[in-house]
């Protein structure tokens, strides 16, 4: 529904566009003050829509994981061709039907595009790697090859752990992006309200306090809900 939990029954750009109105024609009226709306209470107002306006939306968010996403992906293919760098030497030094060969995890297949399973299975392929390293030496495998699968791994290990606590974190920012622009919304319903009473017999001044939310329709609603993990990430 549009006004879910925290949010807004119209889209931000509705919202600022009104606080923006609301903040710049009703500011410093004398019966406003009266009423308690006084200077520090339009500070206020003023630093709870710059806060609001800072909160990146979630399609910003969206395409932040995104090309994160697509950044543990690249890691996670390069640690595969890796591996099977590795499995290749491993055949054509000890036979596909070697135990040496066949010590390799079975599911290697799973691993190239997801990184927590990739990250289980380098550990029995490092395994490999350490206990055939002398015969090994027949493959002509580069001399830094070891190095360069542990400085893969350990890139792999970093860019998953920023990119699962992006997605941890995208709820709780969501919800705190929603106070916020919930925060500004009751702000101008209440100036309304406060005017409204304080300026019934100033036609006048009345119009200022008397201009509706627009209704909106699909997406524009101010529905805001956190991005969800890709499956198997």
């Amino acid at each position: 529904m549009a006004d879910s939990k925290y949010g807004i029954p119209v889209s931000r750009t509705v919202l600022f566009k009104q606080a923006t109105i609301t903040l710049d024609t009703t500011r410093g009226l004398e019966k406003l003050a009266k009423k308690g709306l006084t200077a520090a209470y339009f500070d206020t107002f003023d630093a709870n829509i710059k806060k609001a306006k800072g909160f990146k939306t979630f399609d910003e968010k969206k395409k932040e994981n995104a090309v994160k996403l697509a950044a543990v992906k690249a890691v996670c293919a390069d640690c595969y061709e890796w591996i099977k760098t590795l499995q290749f030497g491993v055949k054509n030094v000890f036979t596909e039907d070697s135990p040496e060969y066949k010590s390799f995890p079975s599911n290697l297949a799973d691993t190239e595009e997801d990184a927590s399973k990739m990250i289980n299975v380098l550990p029995a392929v490092f395994t490999v790697l350490e206990n055939n390293k002398t015969k090994l030496a027949e493959a002509n495998l580069p001399d830094d090859f070891k190095a360069t699968g542990e400085a893969l791994r350990d890139n792999l290990n970093v860019i998953f752990r920023e990119y699962s606590v992006m997605v941890e974190q995208s709820e709780s920012y969501t919800i705190a992006r929603k106070i916020a622009h919930r925060k500004v919304y009751d702000t101008i319903n209440s100036i309304n309200e406060a005017g409204m009473m304080a300026y019934k017999n100033d036609p006048v001044t009345l119009k200022l306090f008397k201009s509706p939310w627009p209704q909106s329709k699909g997406k524009d609603k101010g529905n805001d809900v956190p991005p969800e993990p890709p499956a198997g990430q």
